[in-house]
Protein backbone atom coordinates (compact mmCIF):
# COMPACT_ATOMS: atom_id res chain seq x y z
CA UNK A 1 0.00 0.00 0.00
CA UNK A 2 1.65 3.14 -1.03
CA UNK A 3 1.88 5.73 2.14
CA UNK A 4 -0.42 8.69 2.19
CA UNK A 5 0.98 11.89 1.61
CA UNK A 6 1.48 15.12 3.84
CA UNK A 7 -1.45 17.27 3.07
CA UNK A 8 -0.26 20.63 1.29
CA UNK A 9 0.03 23.61 3.84
CA UNK A 10 -2.05 26.33 2.24
CA UNK A 11 -2.08 29.70 3.13
CA UNK A 12 -4.82 32.31 4.19
CA UNK A 13 -6.45 35.47 1.86
CA UNK A 14 -4.80 37.16 4.90
CA UNK A 15 -1.31 36.06 4.19
CA UNK A 16 -0.96 35.96 1.50
CA UNK A 17 -1.81 39.49 1.20
CA UNK A 18 0.53 40.20 4.01
CA UNK A 19 3.51 39.31 2.10
CA UNK A 20 2.03 41.15 -1.05
CA UNK A 21 1.89 44.21 1.16
CA UNK A 22 4.81 44.06 3.32
CA UNK A 23 7.20 41.45 1.06
CA UNK A 24 7.76 39.35 3.89
CA UNK A 25 5.71 36.64 5.70
CA UNK A 26 6.36 34.44 9.15
CA UNK A 27 5.21 30.83 8.88
CA UNK A 28 5.49 29.30 13.13
CA UNK A 29 6.42 25.32 13.09
CA UNK A 30 7.56 24.55 9.66
CA UNK A 31 9.99 22.36 11.40
CA UNK A 32 9.59 19.85 13.89
CA UNK A 33 12.27 20.16 16.93
CA UNK A 34 13.49 16.59 15.74
CA UNK A 35 14.06 17.85 12.40
CA UNK A 36 16.36 20.93 13.74
CA UNK A 37 18.19 18.76 16.03
CA UNK A 38 19.36 16.46 12.94
CA UNK A 39 20.11 19.77 11.50
CA UNK A 40 22.15 21.01 14.25
CA UNK A 41 23.99 17.32 14.89
CA UNK A 42 25.42 17.11 11.14
CA UNK A 43 26.74 21.10 11.22
CA UNK A 44 28.31 20.15 14.90
CA UNK A 45 30.21 17.21 12.65
CA UNK A 46 31.37 19.37 9.95
CA UNK A 47 32.81 21.91 12.77
CA UNK A 48 34.40 18.85 14.30
CA UNK A 49 36.34 17.94 11.25
CA UNK A 50 33.86 14.87 9.93
CA UNK A 51 33.44 17.11 6.34
CA UNK A 52 32.32 15.05 3.17
CA UNK A 53 34.94 14.31 0.64
CA UNK A 54 35.74 17.55 -1.53
CA UNK A 55 33.75 20.14 0.98
CA UNK A 56 36.71 21.86 2.52
CA UNK A 57 35.65 25.10 0.99
CA UNK A 58 32.36 24.17 1.81
CA UNK A 59 33.44 25.67 5.60
CA UNK A 60 33.90 29.44 5.68
CA UNK A 61 35.66 30.95 8.94
CA UNK A 62 33.93 34.10 10.64
CA UNK A 63 36.99 36.62 9.47
CA UNK A 64 37.46 37.64 13.40
CA UNK A 65 38.57 34.15 13.48
CA UNK A 66 40.60 33.39 10.54
CA UNK A 67 42.99 36.43 11.58
CA UNK A 68 43.48 35.20 14.94
CA UNK A 69 41.48 37.92 16.41
CA UNK A 70 39.07 35.58 18.23
CA UNK A 71 40.24 32.13 19.79
CA UNK A 72 37.04 30.80 20.34
CA UNK A 73 36.72 27.70 22.85
CA UNK A 74 34.53 25.91 20.44
CA UNK A 75 35.14 24.97 16.83
CA UNK A 76 31.73 25.78 15.92
CA UNK A 77 32.13 29.29 17.51
CA UNK A 78 34.84 30.12 14.68
CA UNK A 79 32.42 28.75 12.12
CA UNK A 80 30.80 31.57 9.96
CA UNK A 81 28.33 29.42 6.97
CA UNK A 82 28.54 26.26 5.08
CA UNK A 83 28.34 27.40 1.44
CA UNK A 84 25.93 25.05 -0.12
CA UNK A 85 26.35 22.27 1.62
CA UNK A 86 23.19 20.70 0.11
CA UNK A 87 25.89 19.55 -2.51
CA UNK A 88 27.94 17.79 -0.27
CA UNK A 89 25.69 16.15 2.44
CA UNK A 90 22.86 13.81 2.18
CA UNK A 91 21.24 15.20 5.01
CA UNK A 92 21.33 18.45 3.64
CA UNK A 93 20.71 17.88 0.18
CA UNK A 94 17.05 16.60 0.81
CA UNK A 95 16.24 19.75 2.40
CA UNK A 96 15.38 22.02 -0.25
CA UNK A 97 13.00 20.21 -1.63
CA UNK A 98 11.24 19.63 2.02
CA UNK A 99 7.80 19.94 1.02
CA UNK A 100 6.90 21.57 4.28
CA UNK A 101 8.35 24.85 2.66
CA UNK A 102 7.53 24.23 -1.27
CA UNK A 103 3.99 23.65 -0.41
CA UNK A 104 4.39 27.65 0.77
CA UNK A 105 7.11 29.06 -1.67
CA UNK A 106 4.33 27.74 -4.51
CA UNK A 107 2.12 29.90 -3.27
CA UNK A 108 4.04 32.88 -4.09
CA UNK A 109 5.87 32.00 -7.44
CA UNK A 110 4.11 29.07 -8.54
CA UNK A 111 4.05 24.72 -9.09
CA UNK A 112 8.01 25.08 -11.21
CA UNK A 113 10.46 26.08 -8.84
CA UNK A 114 14.34 26.22 -8.37
CA UNK A 115 16.60 25.95 -5.49
CA UNK A 116 19.94 27.67 -5.13
CA UNK A 117 22.23 29.28 -2.48
CA UNK A 118 21.33 26.76 0.37
CA UNK A 119 23.84 27.67 3.36
CA UNK A 120 23.62 27.26 7.05
CA UNK A 121 24.96 30.41 8.74
CA UNK A 122 26.26 30.91 12.36
CA UNK A 123 26.47 34.19 14.57
CA UNK A 124 28.55 32.52 17.08
CA UNK A 125 28.26 33.95 20.69
CA UNK A 126 31.20 36.86 21.24
CA UNK A 127 31.84 37.68 17.92
CA UNK A 128 30.39 41.42 16.96
CA UNK A 129 29.17 40.92 13.13
CA UNK A 130 26.41 42.72 11.81
CA UNK A 131 25.20 42.18 8.24
CA UNK A 132 23.31 45.20 7.52
CA UNK A 133 21.05 46.28 5.41
CA UNK A 134 20.74 44.74 1.98
CA UNK A 135 18.45 43.10 -1.04
CA UNK A 136 19.31 39.36 -2.29
CA UNK A 137 18.29 40.36 -5.32
CA UNK A 138 21.48 42.88 -6.03
CA UNK A 139 23.69 39.36 -6.34
CA UNK A 140 21.06 37.73 -8.55
CA UNK A 141 21.27 38.43 -12.48
CA UNK A 142 18.18 36.61 -13.29
CA UNK A 143 14.49 38.04 -13.85
CA UNK A 144 11.50 38.72 -12.74
CA UNK A 145 12.92 39.40 -9.20
CA UNK A 146 9.13 38.93 -8.35
CA UNK A 147 9.42 35.68 -8.97
CA UNK A 148 12.86 34.81 -6.36
CA UNK A 149 12.40 34.66 -2.73
CA UNK A 150 13.94 33.80 0.33
CA UNK A 151 13.78 31.02 3.20
CA UNK A 152 15.26 31.74 6.45
CA UNK A 153 15.01 29.01 8.77
CA UNK A 154 16.79 29.97 12.60
CA UNK A 155 17.95 26.50 14.54
CA UNK A 156 17.61 27.95 17.59
CA UNK A 157 15.66 30.84 19.22
CA UNK A 158 16.15 34.55 17.49
CA UNK A 159 15.89 37.50 19.77
CA UNK A 160 17.58 40.56 19.38
CA UNK A 161 20.34 39.76 21.36
CA UNK A 162 21.56 36.90 19.41
CA UNK A 163 21.44 38.42 15.80
CA UNK A 164 17.50 37.87 14.36
CA UNK A 165 16.48 38.88 11.79
CA UNK A 166 14.89 42.68 11.08
CA UNK A 167 13.09 44.17 7.81
CA UNK A 168 11.68 47.26 6.26
CA UNK A 169 8.01 45.96 6.00
CA UNK A 170 7.13 47.08 2.22
CA UNK A 171 10.37 47.83 0.92
CA UNK A 172 9.91 44.84 -2.05
CA UNK A 173 8.73 47.78 -3.81
CA UNK A 174 11.78 49.44 -3.83
CA UNK A 175 14.17 49.41 -7.33
CA UNK A 176 17.65 47.56 -6.22
CA UNK A 177 19.62 50.21 -4.12
CA UNK A 178 23.32 50.69 -3.92
CA UNK A 179 25.00 48.73 -2.10
CA UNK A 180 28.74 48.78 -0.33
CA UNK A 181 31.33 47.21 1.49
CA UNK A 182 30.55 48.19 5.22
CA UNK A 183 33.80 50.22 6.36
CA UNK A 184 36.36 48.43 8.42
CA UNK A 185 38.68 45.76 7.93
CA UNK A 186 36.89 42.59 9.82
CA UNK A 187 34.09 42.25 7.88
CA UNK A 188 33.10 38.83 5.94
CA UNK A 189 34.18 38.30 2.66
CA UNK A 190 31.05 39.25 -0.43
CA UNK A 191 29.19 41.00 2.70
CA UNK A 192 27.23 44.33 1.33
CA UNK A 193 24.90 46.78 2.65
CA UNK A 194 22.72 49.53 1.99
CA UNK A 195 23.07 52.68 4.26
CA UNK A 196 20.36 54.81 6.05
CA UNK A 197 17.51 52.10 6.98
CA UNK A 198 18.62 51.21 10.76
CA UNK A 199 15.81 52.86 12.76
CA UNK A 200 13.70 53.04 9.68
CA UNK A 201 9.88 53.99 10.79
CA UNK A 202 8.96 50.18 9.13
CA UNK A 203 11.90 48.32 10.90
CA UNK A 204 10.70 45.56 12.22
CA UNK A 205 12.44 42.99 14.26
CA UNK A 206 11.67 39.72 14.38
CA UNK A 207 11.85 37.06 16.66
CA UNK A 208 11.43 32.99 16.06
CA UNK A 209 12.01 30.03 17.74
CA UNK A 210 13.74 27.27 15.99
CA UNK A 211 11.78 25.66 13.33
CA UNK A 212 9.51 28.78 12.91
CA UNK A 213 10.20 29.72 8.47
CA UNK A 214 10.78 33.54 7.21
CA UNK A 215 9.60 33.34 3.04
CA UNK A 216 10.35 37.47 1.67
CA UNK A 217 10.66 38.34 -1.74
CA UNK A 218 13.90 39.12 -3.28
CA UNK A 219 14.21 42.73 -3.52
CA UNK A 220 13.29 43.12 0.96
CA UNK A 221 15.84 45.21 2.94
CA UNK A 222 16.54 43.08 5.83
CA UNK A 223 19.46 42.93 8.14
CA UNK A 224 20.49 40.71 10.83
CA UNK A 225 22.12 42.09 14.29
CA UNK A 226 25.38 40.86 16.45
CA UNK A 227 25.27 37.69 18.77
CA UNK A 228 25.73 39.52 22.29
CA UNK A 229 24.26 36.12 23.94
CA UNK A 230 25.85 33.59 25.11
CA UNK A 231 23.83 30.92 23.11
CA UNK A 232 24.60 29.95 19.25
CA UNK A 233 22.18 31.84 16.05
CA UNK A 234 22.02 28.75 13.53
CA UNK A 235 19.86 29.52 10.44
CA UNK A 236 19.34 27.49 7.39
CA UNK A 237 18.75 30.08 4.42
CA UNK A 238 17.60 28.59 0.88
CA UNK A 239 16.40 30.37 -2.35
CA UNK A 240 13.99 29.76 -4.69
CA UNK A 241 13.18 31.07 -8.10
CA UNK A 242 10.36 30.06 -10.77
CA UNK A 243 11.93 28.01 -13.50
CA UNK A 244 10.67 30.41 -15.77
CA UNK A 245 13.09 33.54 -14.74
CA UNK A 246 15.71 33.73 -17.56
CA UNK A 247 18.95 34.87 -16.87
CA UNK A 248 20.01 38.67 -17.54
CA UNK A 249 23.96 38.04 -16.85
CA UNK A 250 26.55 35.38 -15.85
CA UNK A 251 25.63 34.50 -12.16
CA UNK A 252 28.16 33.59 -9.49
CA UNK A 253 30.26 30.32 -9.39
CA UNK A 254 28.22 29.61 -5.59
CA UNK A 255 24.76 29.67 -7.72
CA UNK A 256 23.63 26.11 -9.23
CA UNK A 257 19.74 26.04 -9.75
CA UNK A 258 18.06 22.94 -8.88
CA UNK A 259 14.89 21.61 -9.92
CA UNK A 260 12.71 20.98 -6.93
CA UNK A 261 9.73 20.92 -7.76
CA UNK A 262 7.21 21.08 -11.69
CA UNK A 263 9.56 21.38 -14.74
CA UNK A 264 12.38 23.09 -16.67
CA UNK A 265 11.54 25.52 -19.90
CA UNK A 266 13.72 26.13 -22.06
CA UNK A 267 16.15 29.23 -22.43
CA UNK A 268 15.48 30.22 -18.60
CA UNK A 269 17.12 29.45 -15.35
Amino acid sequence: MTAALAPVKKLTAAQRQQYADDGYLLVRNVLTRDDVDRYNARAREFALGNIPPGAQKMVVKDVHVARGLVQPDDPEKGIWKYLNPDRFDPLFAAYPGRPEILDIVEEFIGPDIKAFLMMFIYKPPGIDFVHPYHQDASYFNFQPHDNVLGTWLPMDRTAQDNGTISVIRGSHTFPILPHAAPEGENVNFGVFGVEGYDGHADEVTLYMEAGDCLFFHSRLLHKTGANLSNRHRRVITVHYASARCKLTGDHHHAIRFDLVRGRNYEGCI
